[in-house]
């Protein structure tokens, strides 16, 4: 009669979605799941240069978060880099809000990212203060909802 308590029951399936969570390696929190996709670069602004856009540099740059944890980098549509990435939230202090860094293994930089809508904001965390804004690329495979305009 013990396992066919209700408070058993509960406790048995809480503790086993917790289990098959836990052994989901696609499963990701919440902010770190709004970073997976193609972004597209449209603009670095920063100091006191003008900002930097694909017109102005004549460049189209891709890059790509996976749910495993890699980043791939486009320029013109050729990979020129990859990187394992680890995500870190640093908390805030008295009245500030914490903030998400990206870790790129194999390179010295670190990014602070935050998503707004399919807008993506990645600002270098050392160096020059500069900001990048990318733009969400629909999935690849996926059915574009663009109708042709006829000839």
């Amino acid at each position: 009669m013990l396992f066919s308590t209700p408070r058993f029951l509960l406790s048995a399936t809480l503790a086993t979605g917790l289990f098959l969570g836990a052994c989901n390696r696609d499963a990701l929190p919440p902010m770190e799941q709004q970073l997976v996709g193609r972004w597209e670069w449209q603009q670095t602004s920063g100091g006191s240069t003008p900002a930097l856009t694909p017109t102005s540099t004549g460049h189209q740059m891709v890059v790509e978060f996976d749910r495993r944890g890699w980043a791939r980098f486009y320029q013109d549509g050729s990979l020129t880099s990859a990187a394992a990435f680890t995500v870190r939230h640093i908390r805030g202090g008295f009245r500030r809000a914490g903030r998400h860094i990206i870790l790129y293994r194999g390179y010295e930089g670190s990014q602070y990212y935050s998503v707004a809508g399919n807008m993506l904001y990645l600002q270098e965390m050392r160096g020059k203060a500069a900001r990048h804004s990318y733009t969400r690329l629909p999935a690849e495979g996926a059915i574009s909802t663009v109708v042709p305009r006829p000839l």
